[in-house]
């Protein structure tokens, strides 16, 4: 957990910096997509792959 906030602190003080802000949306809609993979489970991921979609 200790690596998931720092990464997140890094991410963030990189935007800041650099004044990348268009990208803040873009990290939230991956973080909710990571999130609903997660927990759905890899079973929807495996039958999407093998559809070919």
């Amino acid at each position: 957990m200790k690596s998931f906030i720092y990464i997140l602190k890094e991410t963030l003080h990189l935007v800041r910096k650099h004044k990348f802000y268009f990208l803040l949306p873009i990290l939230v809609a991956l973080a909710l997509l990571t999130l609903l993979a997660y927990h759905v489970g890899p079973a929807v991921a495996v039958s999407f792959i093998y559809a070919g979609l």
